[in-house]
């Protein structure tokens, strides 16, 4: 197999495992669900992931760390200045994404892994998916568009709504996405008064 064979193997691998880890979990998920998913042995799998699910797991959260910092730095950039363009961009960003359980990933999936790949990826994620929002809400800040508040609370506070915005969705009677967007961010600029 040449090595951009493998390339392509190993890509095929992280969509189809982010795809089963992102839905169900990393403990629901197996290495034999992975490779029934992908029509491969699971004996197959070692070879792109010879440390196992963990390994594989970790491979597919740090990635998808990695898009969504990119995203959410994109995001802010071409908002440009202005608190709450960015804050509708970024959201945007996230409602065209896979629906990615942040919270239910660090608070269930992070402790079942070993302690440091836990410490590991609870550090990946901080980076990836706070230090961005973070960065935008200390510009606006420094810009006297929000008073001070501790920007972890703010970004932790954002994502967590960014995490919901996928659920309740097929409910009937729910209000179209765009209007969720709306509202979470009236109500993280504005308050509920």
């Amino acid at each position: 197999m040449s090595e951009h064979e493998s390339s392509d193997a190993t890509q095929r691998v992280l969509d189809v495992a982010e795809e089963l880890f992102m839905q169900r979990g990393y403990a629901a998920i197996t290495l034999r669900d992975i490779a029934d998913a992908l029509g491969i042995r699971q004996a197959s799998l070692y070879y792109h992931f010879p440390e196992g699910k963990e390994q594989l797991f970790i491979a597919v959260t740090t990635r998808v760390f990695a898009r969504h910092q990119a995203g959410m730095y994109q995001a802010i950039e071409q908002a440009g200045d202005g608190i709450a363009a960015q804050l509708y961009a970024v959201a945007d960003w996230f409602a065209s994404q896979r629906p990615m359980n942040l919270l239910g990933m660090m608070h269930a999936d992070v402790p079942a892994l070993s302690k440091a790949n836990a410490e590991h990826l609870s550090q990946v994620a901080y980076s990836a998916m706070f230090t961005p929002l973070r960065q935008m809400f200390l510009a606006a800040e420094t810009r006297c568009e929000i008073r001070v508040v501790h920007p972890d609370l703010l970004a932790g506070c954002f994502l967590s709504l960014m995490d919901g915005l996928h659920h309740g969705q097929h409910r009937p009677g729910a209000p179209p996405r765009h209007v969720i967007i709306d509202e979470i961010i009236k109500i993280l600029l504005d308050g509920l008064r």
